[in-house]
């Protein structure tokens, strides 16, 4: 497949329900962009969902107009996905809803995504592949590591950094750290659906409830 050299086109790597939701974001933040699914699984090369072609990755050719962004929720398979798509000198997009409020002193990394009524507020660092998804709010001096997920609902009090590949449920939400001590979401750690964190949670924990406690370790990445 070669993608036009006229027109911007972004790759959004995933055609399930969430590239779908991606593909949404990228059509109102870039209405000038051909969009284009991809996949690596030839299983998985149908007709056009929601009128966009799904190819498979490796029949794509990269250009100099070519971006993609990866819709694929696990942080592991996210990395992946990622090494897949620059293995083949493909470059990230960032992508951030027009309905989404990012305050001048934020800054959204490469192949990040910040989805429609969320808010971004200063001094907020989303990392490269971290999702922020519908309707989250992360107040001042927060820190989003690299492959990190805000599901839904999210909100995130000032003062706190999430650990690279770190995922936080539906609902969570996050009380402030100070400027001496942020309050630390470690990396590869999981925060249930709902919970509520009033302090730091171990690397690879997965912790539920109000207040938050852990039920498990697993090793991070």
């Amino acid at each position: 497949m070669k993608v036009s050299a006229e027109r911007p086109t972004i790759l959004i790597f995933g055609a399930g329900s969430h590239g779908r939701e991606v593909a949404w974001l990228a059509a109102e933040a870039h209405p000038d962009a051909d969009l284009v699914f991809a996949v690596d699984d030839p299983r998985f090369v149908t007709g056009p969902v929601n009128g966009i072609p799904v190819r498979l990755l490796s029949d794509v050719t990269a250009s100099a107009h070519t971006h993609f962004v990866t819709a694929v929720g696990d942080p592991t398979l996210r990395r992946r996905a990622v090494n897949a798509l620059a293995a083949r000198d493909l470059s990230p997009i960032s992508l951030v809803h027009p309905r989404a409020i990012v305050a001048p002193g934020a800054i959204v990394g490469e192949g990040a995504v910040v989805a429609a009524g969320s808010v971004l507020s200063d001094h907020v660092r989303v990392g490269a592949h971290a999702i922020v998804n519908i309707g989250c709010t992360v107040s001042h001096d927060v820190d989003l590591g690299p492959f990190s997920t805000l599901s839904p609902g999210v909100h995130i009090a000032g003062h706190v950094t999430v650990g690279d590949g770190a995922v936080l449920g539906v609902g969570a939400n996050v009380i402030n750290g100070t400027t001496e001590h942020p309050l630390v979401i470690g990396a590869a750690s999981t925060v249930g659906a709902g919970a509520v964190v009033i302090g730091d949670v171990e690397p690879g924990a997965t912790v539920v409830g109000v207040p938050a406690r852990p039920t498990r370790t697993r090793a991070a990445r």
